[in-house]
């Protein structure tokens, strides 16, 4: 074994006090400096662990590391749940947002422009499908006015039948 190996296993002994340097040793440590920084870092490795506190209660200790990782878990996952709820209200109001209707623009009279009644079934309807929908809409009717329209009661049974039929679809 040679003279740095022998110095490395008695290091520790020597630092606690239980043991001396024999003249050979102490002459090796100052000509090496290898030995000396690791005669250094055992040195400072002890100081570190006499001015660690007293484990006097282990199984305290272990109860108290446990409660410590347990309440560490719940935060993270009560962490995790307050993300994922936020997440969800974030996109919540993004969907409504991007949904919601836009103001009637005031008309020149300056009141708002007349409500909007939601027809989905025109949704479908690409564009060029809605803007003659939108033109047959405006022309007049080539008949008699609306006002000249028969009511209810002026049809007869078979009429009637007819309406219902088309109600129903």
């Amino acid at each position: 074994m040679s003279g740095c190996a022998r110095l490395s296993d008695r290091m520790p002994e020597v630092v606690h006090g239980r043991s001396r340097w024999t003249p050979d040793e102490a002459a090796h440590l100052a000509g090496c400096a290898d030995c000396r920084r690791e005669l250094a870092l055992v040195q400072a490795t002890v100081a570190m662990g006499r001015k660690a506190p007293r484990l006097t209660d282990p199984a305290g200790l272990a109860a108290t590391v446990e409660r410590r990782l347990a309440g560490a878990r719940l935060r993270r996952r009560d962490g995790t749940r307050r993300i994922a709820g936020l997440a969800a209200a974030a996109a919540l109001l993004i969907m409504v947002w991007g949904r919601w209707p836009a103001r009637p623009a005031p008309t020149a009279a300056g009141s708002p422009a007349q409500s909007l009644v939601p027809l989905p079934e025109l949704e479908l309807l690409d564009p060029a499908e809605l803007d003659s929908l939108l033109q047959r809409m405006e022309m007049p009717s080539a008949g008699s006015s609306t006002l000249d329209a028969p009511g209810l009661g002026d049809l007869e049974d078979t009429e009637l039948e007819q309406v219902l039929d088309t109600w129903e679809g």
